[in-house]
C-alpha cells in the first residue's frame, strides 16, 4: 500500500500458472513440429511422394501451408507465455508524472503520462472460488495506461481514501476500468407527446 511520495512499484506476473501453461504448450509444440518435419521429409525424399507432388503442385503448396500454420499456432502462444513469464513492470510516480517501464525477454519500452490525466483511484474486487482479491487501480481514460497500485486480501475505505488523497485523485467506481464502457451512446428517453397531439 503506497504511503508516501515518490512511489516506486516493481511488478511481475503470476509465474507459477504461466510456467504450468508453458510446460503444457512446449511438449505439444515439439510433437507437432516433429510430426510436420517428418511428413515434409518423407514428401521430399521418397521417390513416389516426390513424383506425386511434382504432378500436383497444389498439393505440395497445401502441405507446406498446413505445416506453417501449425507451426504458427503453437509458437505464438509459446512466445507469449515466455514473454509473460519474464515480464516485469516498474512504476514511478513523482513530480506529477507517472513513468512506466515494461520489459520482457524480447524487448523493453518506457512511457510516461501526467498524473493529472488520470480519472482517479478505483477499488476493484476480483472474486474466485478460492478467495477474493482487492485491487487499487489508478484509472486512465486509455485502459492500457491504468496502473495497479496494490493488491491485498482486504482493503478498507480509509486506505482507499488515503491513497487517493496521496495522489491528489478522487475515488472512481470500478466500472471506469471496463473496455466496453462508452462504446455505445448513452440512451436518452424522449418526452411523450401531449395528449392533444396524440
Amino acid at each position: 500500500m503506497p504511503t508516501t511520495l515518490p512511489i516506486r512499484l516493481d511488478q511481475d506476473c503470476a509465474q507459477r500458472s504461466t510456467a504450468f501453461y508453458l510446460f503444457l504448450v512446449v511438449p505439444a509444440a515439439a510433437i507437432v513440429i516433429t510430426a510436420a518435419a517428418s511428413v515434409l521429409a518423407q514428401a521430399l525424399t521418397l521417390p513416389g511422394a516426390r513424383a506425386l507432388l511434382q504432378q500436383r503442385p497444389a498439393l505440395a503448396f497445401e502441405i507446406f501451408v498446413a505445416a506453417g500454420f501449425l507451426l504458427f499456432l503453437l509458437t505464438v502462444p509459446a512466445r507469449r507465455l515466455l514473454a509473460r513469464l519474464t515480464a516485469t513492470r516498474t512504476v514511478d510516480i513523482a513530480d506529477g508524472h507517472v513513468t512506466v517501464t515494461d520489459a520482457t525477454c524480447f524487448n523493453r519500452w518506457t512511457w510516461s503520462a501526467p498524473l493529472a490525466s488520470y480519472l482517479g483511484v478505483a477499488h476493484h474486487v476480483r472474486a474466485s472460488l478460492s478467495a477474493s482479491r482487492h485491487e487499487l487501480i489508478l484509472v486512465h481514460p486509455e485502459r492500457e495506461k491504468s496502473i495497479l497500485l496494490c493488491v491485498a486480501p482486504k482493503t478498507t475505505q480509509g486506505e482507499v481514501d488515503r491513497v487517493a488523497s496521496l495522489l491528489g485523485q478522487r475515488q472512481v467506481p470500478p466500472s471506469e476500468l471496463y473496455r466496453f464502457k462508452g462504446l455505445w451512446p448513452r440512451m436518452v428517453t424522449q418526452p411523450l407527446p401531449e395528449a392533444s397531439h396524440a
